[in-house]
């Protein structure tokens, strides 16, 4: 893992897919199509290249590399959103919505 989602790695050990995936669908980003049924992927603008934006995410909560995803989802969350990188797990907690 790359240094910066180590030190964020213990923060999203109580994150679950369903919590995440619900934020983004709540804050605007669409779920595309993936042919890799593990992943579920979501798009929400271009970068400066005018690349879509994109969110990987695990399917499934007990998968291996999920910390590492969710953590990769929430640094660009952050970042995108200009917020510390605990806000963003804040309020994925927060919604009381998710299952």
């Amino acid at each position: 893992m790359t240094p910066e989602v180590l030190s964020n790695y213990a923060q999203v050990q109580e994150l679950r897919v369903a919590k995440v995936v619900n934020y983004l669908q709540q804050n605007h980003w669409i779920a595309i199509s993936h042919p890799n049924p593990r992943l579920i992927v979501f798009e929400k603008g271009v970068d400066d290249r005018g690349k879509p934006i994109q969110i990987v995410l695990p399917s499934q909560d007990d998968y291996e590399d999920t910390p590492y995803l969710l953590t990769k989802a929430v640094n660009l969350l952050s970042v995108l959103q200009s917020v510390s990188f605990q806000n963003i797990v804040n309020a994925i907690n927060a919604d009381v919505h998710a299952s």
